[in-house]
């Protein structure tokens, strides 16, 4: 996988401009194909405690409930998935993306990598849930456009590695 990578980044290399392959090359590395494949993991996280959440609270909440009406208007579903998403995600990025020791420090900052994710899957989510169309697929397709900008985030905000002299 590192020589095919290696090998098209060379081969863009002649057709892209020197600027735009500074930005595209960390998303050809090996690193990052295992921070999407860690993805669908935390995406599926995601998606099943949301959606299970979801079925809960249309089975035990009356659609006049209160409680009910809190959870679907401000889609609190998918931010308690989101939370427990991004718990995994911690230790699933320590141990195989980013091979670095799980630390409080990393812990505290790692949601921080997270916020522009959350900001375009939270918008994702309430459009296609304001749209009355399906909330899952929602989550999906969030999943999808953040994840590129939580790899960014966290390779500058959480796992860069320190330059000794």
């Amino acid at each position: 996988m590192a020589e095919f990578l290696s090998k098209l980044r060379v081969r863009l290399a002649t057709h892209l401009p020197p600027g735009v392959m500074r930005a595209v090359r960390p998303f050809l590395t090996v690193q990052f194909i295992t921070f999407m494949l860690m993805g669908v993991i935390n995406t599926a996280v995601l998606v099943c405690t949301a959606t299970l959440l979801d079925i809960f609270n249309q089975y035990a909440f009356p659609p006049e409930s209160a409680l009910r009406a809190i959870a679907e208007h401000s889609r609190l579903n998918f931010i308690i998935g989101y939370a427990v998403s991004i718990i995994s995600s911690f230790f699933i990025n320590c141990k195989i993306t980013f091979k670095q020791k799980p630390t409080w420090k990393k812990f505290i900052t790692f949601p921080i990598s997270y916020l522009p994710n959350f900001t375009v899957q939270y918008i994702m989510v309430f459009i296609f849930t304001s749209l009355n169309l399906n909330q899952t697929m929602a989550y999906i397709c969030a999943a999808i456009v953040g994840t590129p900008l939580t790899f960014a985030a966290m390779k500058l905000l959480v796992f860069r590695r320190r330059k000794t002299n």
